[in-house]
């Protein structure tokens, strides 16, 4: 006689748990390369988030949808396309909202040609002068538009006085247009391994809104997912405050000499002393494609009591 009962729903619990009935799990490698490959002609769709807030108060919550096309392959690495549609101001301060509106109106559908290196990592603008021409045009016409309504001509001279300069300043429109792209970019291009941090130098956009400065980016993978595929990464600036303050030295002075104001070595010095600095960021992406899946970018800026936070998060949409 047994000295086990067995009922039917039981052994056929056992049966199905052997293994040739279980299912593949699905494996992500622990080692893992972020350089695309077999993109030509594919595009995809995010969703931009920007959050400026400055001295504790919301200076700016914006939202975009932003779609990135590769163009074609280059000698070089990849012609692609970033163009910027709709969107919507969320939070801003009440008197420079129109201001605001009247710029996002101007770049809203304007696509920007961007040159990729072999590793997809951004390389600048394809063609500054054409961007520089084409938004100087759209420019002339919102301007135009804003002029022949007697209400909103201030806000025409206010815009041209804050886009006029920055359409002449070839490095300075690069920056400004490159930020985002850079950011959904900026874990392309290198080989990564679980519990091994990734060390790199690379160079970032000056927190003074002017020309870019070395750091040392330090870049390691919290864990993988196994059924997506999907890895996540941190990122974190580690900074030479001695070599940044020389470098900021002559952007700062440049700086505070467009605006009229004169600084002695002293002020300088003892500002950029004070100059608090931390980039941060998290990289959600798949390492099947190489292709981000959601990106956030958080920049923190602080000196003698004021601070200014700047996040960015680009989320991939379904299509």
């Amino acid at each position: 006689m047994s000295l086990f009962t067995t009922s039917r729903r039981a052994l056929l619990g056992l049966i199905a748990a052997l293994p040739v009935f279980r299912s593949a799990a699905a494996v992500a490698p622990d080692t893992f390369t972020l350089v695309p490959g077999g993109i030509d002609g594919q595009s995809w769709r995010f969703r931009l988030e920007q959050k400026i807030v400055r001295n504790g108060a919301v200076g700016l919550h914006a939202t975009t949808d932003v779609t990135l096309s590769v163009l074609a392959r280059t000698d070089g690495g990849w012609l692609v396309r970033w163009t910027p549609v709709g969107g919507q101001l969320l939070a801003t301060d009440p008197r420079v909202r129109p201001m605001m509106e009247a710029i996002r109106a101007l770049w809203d559908g304007v696509p920007v040609d961007i040159a990729l290196d072999a590793g997809g990592r951004v390389a600048g603008l394809a063609d500054p002068g054409a961007v520089r021409a084409l938004a100087g045009a759209t420019l002339e016409r919102l301007a135009g538009t804003l002029e022949a309504d007697p209400a909103q001509a201030p806000v025409a001279a206010q815009v041209r006085a804050a886009m006029g300069p920055l359409l002449l300043d070839s490095p300075l429109l690069a920056q400004s247009l490159l930020k985002e792209p850079m950011i959904l970019l900026g874990a392309m291009g290198h080989a990564f391994r679980v519990g091994e941090p990734l060390e790199v130098r690379a160079n970032i956009p000056s927190p003074l809104g002017a020309g870019e400065f070395p750091v040392l980016g330090r870049y390691a993978v919290r864990g993988i997912d196994r059924r997506s595929g999907h890895a996540d990464i941190g990122w974190l600036m580690v900074i030479d405050r001695a070599n940044a303050a020389r470098l900021l030295a002559p952007q700062l002075r440049d700086t505070l000499a467009r605006g009229g104001m004169a600084v002695t070595d002293e002020l300088l010095a003892e500002t950029l002393a004070a100059l608090d600095f931390d980039d941060r960021g998290d990289y959600l992406v798949d390492t099947a494609t190489a292709w981000p899946v959601r990106v956030r970018h958080e920049r923190r800026v602080s000196a003698q009591g004021a601070s200014r936070v700047d996040q960015v998060t680009l989320t991939r949409l379904q299509d």
